[in-house]
Formats: structure tokens, sequence, C-alpha cells
């Protein structure tokens, strides 16, 4: 890994470095685009397709369907320890997400006779991608099914490429509440959710991250259907002093480089000495791992060890880059957590590690990527729900309204509108009210 020293890099470089790998979308959009019409045109036929020209298998869309019987049935061939440990994570996952609950309708009086608010309802559908390609994901399994299933979607579709089908996927699948688990993966997984084919039911939103060509399709579909987020390659800047040890911090930044030639590690830190060290350790530890080949890569592409002058700038570089995971090892972290601006998900001290966030402390591990912490969250509840507002107001309420809209209307030239409002004042009627609501439900 490179040791930069912050000042003395020029615009370009710190640009480079604060860029990371955003993948060019434009490179595959056509051929992302041309599928998508494919499968909106053929539905299962072009699936099928493209599960034999990409995943290497040619199964018939009734092979397609993994049932509940067997998501349950999948807990069997899982050792005690593995059965255990995924409990134990839904557990936390489901707690943490129940805690994120609004309330289902609020009103509050905005003047005599006006009442507004809003009532929490689930989406219909939502369908979760979980990646299969390198790995098996069960804990993002339970990151975008279980807020999901707390915000009560009725119907949770997951579609994972065949690679990805494996007993503690489709045990997580269970626990999280699916209701339809597909073997069908990439853009053609994308497409079937946006769209619907004879197998593979619509949905309302689509969560979850994948590869390029994942991205790029999501990207595509939105207007047919939502998505959460365009989320890339995982990410993550440990922000250091002179306290932290270096063996720790080499181990977290090798963490999040196995899994992804294009993940991006950087280290942050005043203290050069530090800088060197870490180097040091990634070179020691590095090797004995069984993904060093595409940590490795990942470190020498996207990885980078930054001196800054001094802590505020280090703080200051952090929040410009607005990392997915940020890990802050100082003497005092929980004193520079309200000055963190943007980011992910911020682990605090040197105990924090974060695959404790990845795998046991039940937030959420689908979070934003590639600068997009400036303006998203991760996935949550939130997610999952709409907001419908909601109005009523008496003849009384009306009246004392009714100045504010008439002018308002013809000042943007809608005399429809100030009408709709005059025609029943000067009517002189008695409308009808309203009842409020007797409690919150």
């Amino acid at each position: 890994m490179e040791i930069y020293r912050w000042e003395a890099l020029d615009p370009e470089t710190r640009r480079r470095l604060l860029l990371r790998a955003r993948s060019d979308l434009t490179e595959v959009l056509p051929e992302v685009k041309a599928i998508l019409e494919d499968v909106r045109r053929r539905g299962d036929a072009a699936v099928r397709d493209y599960m034999r020209r990409f995943d290497g298998v040619d199964w018939p869309p009734s092979q397609w369907r993994v049932s509940r019987e067997a998501m349950a049935a999948a807990w069997e061939e899982l050792t005690p320890e593995v059965q255990e440990a995924l409990r134990r994570e839904a557990g936390a996952v489901r707690r943490f997400h129940e805690a994120q609950r609004e309330r289902p309708i609020w009103l509050m009086e905005m003047a005599p006779g006006v009442l507004a608010g809003q009532i929490i309802r689930p989406l219909d559908s939502a369908g979760l991608y979980i990646p299969g390609g390198r790995a098996v994901y069960p804990t993002i399994v339970h990151a975008l099914g279980i807020p999901a299933a707390v915000a009560g979607v009725p119907r949770i579709v997951a579609c994972t490429p065949p690679a990805g089908r494996h007993p503690a996927v489709l045990a997580a699948a269970e626990a999280a509440g699916v209701t339809d688990f597909f073997l069908v993966g990439g853009v053609a997984a994308i497409a079937a959710m946006a769209y619907g084919t004879e197998t593979i039911p619509r949905v309302d939103k689509i969560v979850g991250p994948g590869n390029i060509y994942v991205l790029a399709a999501k990207m595509l579909v939105m207007g047919e259907t939502a998505i959460d987020m365009l989320a890339g390659p995982t990410e993550v800047v440990v922000l250091a002093d002179e306290t932290a040890r270096p063996d720790w911090v080499a181990a977290e930044l090798l963490a999040q480089a196995e899994h992804d030639p294009q993940t991006s590690c950087l280290l942050v830190t005043p203290v050069e000495d530090l800088a060197w060290a870490v180097r040091r350790e990634i070179e020691r530890q590095g090797p004995a791992l069984p993904r060093w080949s595409i940590a490795r890569q990942a470190l020498e592409t996207y990885g980078g060890l930054i001196v800054t002058a001094d802590l505020e700038t280090a703080i200051a570089v952090c929040n410009a880059y607005a990392p997915e995971h940020l890990a802050i090892y100082t003497r005092d972290p929980w004193a520079i957590l309200p000055r963190i601006r943007h980011a992910g998900s911020v682990f605090l001290g040197p105990w924090s590690a974060v695959a404790a966030g990845d795998y046991a402390t039940g937030t959420n591990n689908t979070l934003p990527t590639g600068g997009w912490a400036r303006a998203a969250s991760s996935v949550s509840v939130d997610t999952f729900i709409r907001r419908i507002e909601v109005e009523a107001l008496t003849e009384e309420g009306l009246r004392h309204l009714a100045p504010v809209i008439t002018t308002l209307a013809e000042v943007e030239g809608l005399h429809g509108h100030a009408a709709s409002v005059r025609i029943r004042l000067s009517e002189g009627g008695e409308g009808a009210g309203f009842d409020r609501p007797s409690r919150e439900s």
C-alpha cells in the first residue's frame, strides 16, 4: 500500500483517492439494457436463456423456486454452531429494526378545525437481491429481509444466482420471512422482479447490492419499480491516532479488502510512524489469508495510508470521503463522533471491529457506498414503508385558511384551485365536520 502525505498531494491525486472504485456504468449499460428489454418481452424464456449463458445451468422455471419447506429443511444441513450463530444474528437484527418502527398514524391540530398528519403503510411487495458469486451471504438475507418483515411487507421475494444456493442462505431466508425464493441471478433477476414473468412476480421495490451489471440494471429499471440505492464495492476508512495498535488496524483493512478486488481501504492518521507500522503488518498478516490474492489487488489498486498534518485534517478527509464503514481508533472516539457528518456506519474504539456490525450487533450491513453516505442511509424499516399524508378540515378550518389558499393559487395562476375553495364558502352551507380519532392506532 502507498503512503500519502495529504498536504503534499496535488488536487488530482486527492480526487482520485476520494473517487475510489466507482464503476463506469456507461460501459455496460447497452448490454444491460438489451437484457432487460429481452426479459420484459419474453419473460421466463429469456431468463432461462441468460441462466444458461451466465450461470451454466439449464433449469426449467419449475426448478427456480425454493419452497418454504426446503428453506426450513436447510437448517438441518448446518452444524449446531452455524445454526446458533444465524439465530443470534437474526434475533439481533430483528431487535434493532423493531426499534425503528414508527406510529402507524399521527395527527396534529395545525389551526382550529385543521388536522394534518400521516399514516404509515408497508409496501405490498419487495424484491431482495442476494449476491452469490465469490461468496455466500446469509447476513445480507437478514439485513434485507428482516426489516421488510418488521415493516409488514406481506410478499418478500428474494433472488440469488444458482451458485449462491447454500443451506445457510436458505435458512436465513426462512428466518427472515422470505415468502418467495428463486435461484435466478444477475440482470435477469432484476428484470424479472421489475417487470414480472410467468414465474417470478413483479415487486414494488428492489433492494440489495450486486456487481456492476446488477447496479446498472437497478438504475435502468427505476420508474418501473423503486430501488434502495446504487450500492457498489464495499469500503472502509480507519481514522487512528498514536493510541491505535498497528496490527489491529492492518487486520481491519484486510478484513474488508478480502471482499472484492474493487474494495476501497484507507487509513487516515496524523501519525506517520503508525502508517509505516500498519504497512508492515499488512505485509506480515496478508499472505496468511485464504483470500489474500483478492485482498492484495484491492489494497494495491484502491488502498492507501494517508498521513495528515493533524487530527483535524484527518477528520476532514474522512468527511470528504464519506465512507461506507468508518472505524475510529483514537484516544477519545466519542469526542470525534459529533464531528462526523458523512458515513454509512461508524465503529467507535479499538474493540469495535467492523465485522461485529456485519455479523452480530443487529445494525444493518447494507450501507451506502461510493460517496452516497453524503445523502443516503442504510437499509432500514423506512426502506419498506410509505408515508401517506392526511388532512381533515371543518368549515371553520377552511375559512381560516382560505385567504392563504386563494392568494397563493392566484399567484401561481391556478384559478381553479382558488375557485374550489370559494364555491364551498360562498354557499354558506353547513359542511360535514370530522371526528377526531379517539386514540392512535
